[in-house]
């Protein structure tokens, strides 16, 4: 497998929307207890304190009730039968956050157009190189 440089590994999106993930981390194992301090180390300051952490059951071979991050232990959960591939960061200031968790074996060409996704690179490009002609609205001097 190959050795990615960690910002590769997380990515966080742009713009917020409330019905897609707020960000999408490719962990290097599936060991929740090992991988959590990274994605704390990824996650910046400004975006607020992660104060626990709620994960998909399936995703991990472990299921701590806490874990040790750099500098504090922080509380963790899971939903019984939860299979969604996300974590729900709950921030002090009690909002919530939506990490889509990419399986460690996914491939790293399938891993980072995920993550390029959420960065919103995948648009970019996709629009970038459309050749065919996109719908206009009337009121942009064409029609559907």
């Amino acid at each position: 497998m190959a050795t990615h440089a960690p910002a590769s590994r997380f990515a966080l999106r742009p713009v917020f929307d409330r019905h897609l993930p707020d960000g999408a981390w490719w962990p290097e194992n599936r060991r929740l207890s090992d991988q959590l301090g990274r994605l704390f180390a990824f996650w910046p300051p400004e975006r607020g304190r992660i104060a626990r952490v709620l994960y998909s059951p399936p995703d991990w071979e472990d299921h701590p009730r806490s874990v040790h991050v750099p500098g504090r232990m922080v509380k963790t959960g899971s939903f019984p039968r939860d299979d969604t591939h996300q974590l729900t960061l709950s921030l002090l200031d009690g909002s919530r956050r939506s990490i889509t968790v990419i399986p460690p074996d996914t491939p790293d060409r399938d891993a980072q157009e995920i993550l390029d996704g959420v960065r919103g690179v995948a648009d970019v490009r996709a629009n970038h190189h459309r050749t065919e002609p996109q719908p206009a609205w009337d009121n942009e001097g064409g029609h559907l």
